[in-house]
């Protein structure tokens, strides 16, 4: 038997994965500043959010063929060395488009570190019940990264200034390579790995064009040639994507995966994820600063409800998977999250900060029963050979979410908020946008736990069947 891994492997794999998440969040509160020093408007300052979410979902799943192909380890520590030498360029970024560049490569190095470590997580812990109790924790540290971004960016704003976010990524990316190099074995499954070039370029063009005609749209118009161009593009890359992965010897992402609900339901649930509760950060961030005028640290102190209630949920919602299901507490944890995006539609200019602190605990809770059991779900639905191509897909559907969700609701906030920033018309502008943003959010949130419910009632029978089997054969 293997000796039990210990706790310089998984701080190792989580500094990383938690820097790159931070990443996710804690520039929402730099943006007024970087919007300020760098002379950008909302489009600009979409793109920044957007290179970094675009970049890694489209990379992710040729994160986890690489890993598994050449070394889930070395693709780990090359993925963190990435990231971290783009987080220095990120701090020293003389323009809007150098920072939105180096925010690309950020992106590119995430998609090697989330992608390793899920992967080597569910190496390292093969026992169900340990391994469960890991991605817990990793879930854990995933929603503290979102969630802690605002609060500790706004910490850094406020005192180093807006390019502090990205300096902070050097010291723990360093330490994550430290201990990553001693800690984690190397394994690799190779037969299993693909690589797919067509698959790769094509899926970053639609994902590329897609997002750029829904951000460009507001400023350009929809009828514009640029709009229709992006998204005309967009549709025949999506096509080109899907014939190539059904056509190809060996796809980036073998389509006849989803044909089994158990895979599919977690990827659909793990993009409504991202498209709702993870997008939203972008919009109440600026809806604190821009519409109720709070500094950055401020609003970063405004976020800690939901910090602290994501905090004390996340770590007990894979154990109580074991318990109740995996399937009872993700559907839980999505229905909390819907009736707190719907309750978005309660705030207006002068909201104070007590209802906001009730509608953030609500949100942290609907989060923390929904980010670690939707991995564990995406994860368990294939074999253990394929943990990098399950740990990709999950996380790509994920990102791939977020970063529509930054351009569409950034869309439908700005079309109804207007130019003139710090107006009492931008602001009401902002809420109504708010309002609608939260419903579309809502219901999708809704829609995603009652097919997690239908799925299980599905299976649940076949479980049944294989459970009675397995009593009657020991007696």
């Amino acid at each position: 038997m293997p000796a039990r891994p210990g706790w310089r492997l998984p701080v190792g794999l989580m500094l990383g994965a938690f820097i790159a998440l931070l990443d996710v969040s804690i520039v929402t509160v730099a943006l007024p500043d970087i919007g300020d020093d760098l002379n950008t408007g909302t489009s600009g300052m979409q793109w920044i959010v957007d290179a970094y979410t675009l970049l890694l979902s489209a990379l992710l799943l040729s994160s986890g063929a690489l890993g598994d192909r050449w070394g889930r380890k070395r693709a780990y520590l090359a993925g963190v060395t990435v990231f971290t030498l783009a987080s220095l360029a990120c701090a020293a970024a003389p323009t809007v488009g150098a920072l939105i560049a180096a925010r690309a490569v950020q992106g590119a190095g995430a998609a090697l570190v989330f992608t390793g470590t899920l992967s080597n997580l569910v190496q390292a812990y093969p026992e169900p019940r340990e391994r469960a109790r890991m991605l817990g924790l990793n879930g854990a540290v995933a929603g503290l990264a979102i969630v802690a971004g605002p609060l500790l960016g706004g910490v850094l704003v406020d005192t180093l200034g807006w390019r502090g976010i990205f300096v902070i990524n050097l010291p723990v990316g360093l330490a994550a390579l430290w201990l990553g190099a001693r800690a984690i074995p190397e394994t690799s499954d190779p037969e299993h790995a693909a690589f797919d070039p067509a698959g790769q370029v094509l899926g970053l063009v639609m994902l590329g064009t897609l997002t750029y005609g829904l951000i460009e749209s507001h400023e350009y118009g929809w009828s514009s040639v640029q709009t229709r161009t992006a998204l005309a593009v967009a549709a025949a890359a999506a096509a080109g994507f899907v014939l190539a992965e059904r056509r190809g010897a060996r796809p980036m992402l073998p389509l006849h995966l989803f044909r089994d609900s158990r895979f599919t339901v977690p990827n659909v649930a793990s993009f409504v994820l991202g498209f709702g509760t993870s997008a939203v950060f972008f919009l109440l961030s600026l809806y604190l600063q821009q519409v109720q005028d709070h500094s950055a640290l401020s609003t970063g102190l405004r976020f800690l409800p939901l910090t602290l209630s994501l905090s004390a949920v996340s770590p007990f919602a894979t154990r109580l998977c074991a318990r109740f299901r995996t399937s009872t507490v993700m559907t839980a944890g999505y229905a909390v999250s819907g009736a707190a995006l719907f309750g978005l539609a309660l705030l207006a200019t002068d909201t104070g900060f007590w209802p906001f602190a009730a509608l953030s605990v609500l949100l942290g809770v609907g989060m923390g029963a929904s980010i670690g059991p939707t991995q564990l779900a995406g994860v368990a639905a294939l074999p253990v050979q394929r943990s990098g191509l399950a740990a990709a897909c999950i996380s790509t559907t994920r990102q791939v979410g977020t970063a529509l969700g930054v351009a569409v609701l950034g869309l439908i906030v700005a079309s109804h908020a207007g130019s003139d920033l710090g107006s009492e018309q931008y602001a009401h502008g902002f809420v109504r946008g708010l309002h609608i943003a939260g419903l579309a959010t809502g219901v999708a949130s809704l829609a995603a736990a009652g097919l997690i419910a239908a799925s299980a009632r599905h299976h649940r029978p076949a479980a049944d069947r294989a459970a009675t089997s397995t009593s009657a054969a020991s007696v």
